[in-house]
C-alpha cells in the first residue's frame, strides 16, 4: 500500500471512528458471535451455546485471529478492513498468509508477538475461524443468488467482511427474529392504538397536535433526495432510503423540541408517545448503519453501477430491516 501506516489508521477513523483493529474486532466479532449462536444480549436458544465466561474463552480467541487476518488483508490491499473479501479473509486465517499473520506493526490490542504467534499455530483457533469464515461466505452466496437471480455457482459482486457483519446483525440468531422485529413490531402497536384512541373518541387532538402531526407526516412521505444520485439513475435508491431514517429522527425530534408542540410529550400524550415510539424504537436500527453506509457510498468507485454496489453492500436481511421500519409509521 502507498502511503504511511499512519495515513491507513487514519482512514479508519474517519472511516469509523476507531482504529482499523477495533473495526475488525467490531465485524469479526459479529460473524462469530452469530456462528456461536450469540446476540448483543448472550446466548439465544436456537442452538447448544456456551455461557458468556465461556464464549469469552472458546471464541474470542477465534474473533482476535479472524481480526488479526482482516487487518493484515485491508493493509496489504491498502483497503479498509470492512472492504476485505471473505475468501482474502479464509486465506490469511488458514490458507497461504497464515504464516505471516504475527509479522508486521503490532496491532492497538493487549497481544504480545509471541501471542500472535501462538494464536496462529492453534490449529483449532484456525478451523473455528475458518468455519465462521465458510459459513458466512456461504449464507453470502445465497442471499446474492436471490437479490440478483443467479443460476450459477459464481456470486455477483464481492463478499465483504463489512457486508456480512451488517447481514448477521439484521438477520439475527437463526431460527428466531432479529431484535429489530420486535421493536418495530411494537412502534407499529403504538401507531394503531393512538388510531383506536381517536376514531373512538377517546382521545382529541389539539390544534397543536394537529400542525404536529401535519410537519410531521410531511417528513414522513418525503421523497429520499440524499446523497444525490448518479446521473440516468432512478430513484429512490436504497442508500438514500437508508440516509433518510436518521434525517426523520432528527428532524421529528427537531420538531418536538420547539415550544409550540410541547404538549406533544411522550410520557403523557397519545401522539407524542406513537411518534416517540417510532423513532426510537422503529427506526434506531437503521439509523445506526446508515453513517457507515453513507461513508461507504461516497466512496463508491465511480465506474461502479449503483445495482452492483448495493449487491455488494446491502444484503438481503438489511433490506428486509429497512422495509419494516418503513412500514412502521
Amino acid at each position: 500500500m502507498s502511503g504511511t501506516r499512519q495515513d491507513w489508521e487514519q482512514l479508519h477513523m474517519d472511516a469509523y471512528g476507531m482504529s482499523a483493529w477495533r473495526r475488525a474486532v467490531v465485524s469479526c466479532g459479529a460473524l462469530v458471535a452469530h456462528h456461536a449462536g450469540y446476540d448483543r444480549h448472550g446466548p439465544r436458544p436456537a442452538r447448544p451455546a456456551p455461557d458468556p465466561a465461556a464464549f469469552g474463552r472458546e471464541w474470542m480467541p477465534v474473533v482476535e485471529l479472524l481480526a488479526l487476518a482482516a487487518c493484515r488483508a485491508a493493509w496489504e490491499d491498502g483497503v479498509l478492513v470492512d472492504d476485505v473479501e471473505l475468501p482474502q479473509l479464509l486465506g490469511w486465517v488458514d490458507g497461504a498468509h497464515t504464516d505471516q499473520l504475527p509479522d508486521g506493526p503490532l496491532l492497538d490490542s493487549d497481544r504480545t508477538e509471541a501471542d500472535w504467534r501462538h494464536l496462529a499455530g492453534d490449529d483449532q483457533c484456525r478451523w473455528r475461524a475458518r468455519d465462521v469464515v465458510s459459513a458466512a461466505a456461504a449464507l453470502a452466496v445465497a442471499e446474492i443468488r436471490e437479490l440478483t437471480g443467479a443460476r450459477d455457482g459464481t456470486p455477483r459482486g464481492a463478499l465483504l467482511l463489512g457486508t456480512r457483519a451488517r447481514a448477521v446483525r439484521a438477520s439475527g440468531i437463526p431460527d428466531l427474529e432479529p431484535e429489530w422485529a420486535g421493536d418495530c413490531r411494537w412502534a407499529t402497536e403504538q401507531v394503531e392504538r393512538l388510531h383506536l384512541a381517536v376514531r373512538s373518541g377517546l382521545w382529541r387532538p389539539s390544534p397543536a397536535h394537529r400542525e404536529y402531526a401535519r410537519a410531521v407526516h410531511r417528513t414522513l412521505v418525503a421523497e429520499p433526495d440524499h446523497p444525490p444520485r448518479p446521473d440516468g439513475v432512478d430513484g429512490p435508491t436504497w442508500i438514500q432510503r437508508i440516509v433518510r431514517v436518521p434525517h426523520v429522527q432528527s428532524t421529528v425530534l427537531a420538531l418536538a423540541a420547539q415550544p409550540a408542540y410541547t404538549e406533544v410529550s411522550p410520557a403523557s400524550d397519545p401522539l407524542g408517545a406513537a411518534v416517540d415510539a417510532v423513532v426510537h424504537a422503529g427506526m434506531d436500527s437503521v439509523a445506526d448503519i446508515a453513517d457507515g453506509l453513507e461513508r461507504a457510498w461516497a466512496t463508491r468507485p465511480p465506474g461502479q453501477s449503483v445495482t452492483d454496489w448495493e449487491v455488494a453492500h446491502l444484503p438481503r436481511p438489511v433490506r428486509e430491516q429497512v422495509h419494516a421500519v418503513e412500514s412502521s409509521p
